[in-house]
């Protein structure tokens, strides 16, 4: 199967599966938020982790799916490179969390293991683009 392709396609269901993921994770940080008792800053500290996620995330399924559409080399490039980030982010609010849910923990590792299907396609598909053109 082409790069491109599967790339593309990885974009478009994530694009998908982020929005539920965002409106999950929004839902129930509010609901712990009001139900639990949290440390003085980590209400705090989780909801700009959360919006931060975001937005970062935001930025880069609409750099991705624009990369795979115009053959845009430097905006696979971003958007791989602000997948790492977000990735990051993913992982604290799975298992660093002050209170985690199994649900959460699920959802997490379904956005975890696309980002990582995205970083090796995002680089085969970088790799393709960037190669010289040979006529045959």
């Amino acid at each position: 199967m082409e790069a491109s392709l599967m790339y593309e396609i990885l974009m478009y269901l994530n694009s998908f599966y982020f929005g539920l993921y965002a409106a999950f994770k929004v839902c129930v940080s509010t609901l712990k938020f009001i139900l639990l008792t949290y440390p003085e800053n980590a209400v705090m500290r989780e909801g700009i982790l959360l919006l931060t996620m975001c937005l970062l995330e935001t930025v880069r399924i609409i750099l991705g799916r624009r990369s795979s559409l115009s053959a845009r080399a430097w905006q696979a490039i971003a958007s791989v490179v602000l997948t790492l980030p977000s990735l990051v982010l993913v992982i604290y609010l799975c298992f660093f969390q002050t209170a985690v849910l199994k649900l959460e923990v699920i959802m997490s590792a379904l956005m975890i293991a696309l980002h990582v299907a995205e970083i090796v396609y995002a680089s085969m598909f970088i790799c393709t683009m960037c190669r010289p053109v040979t006529y045959t």
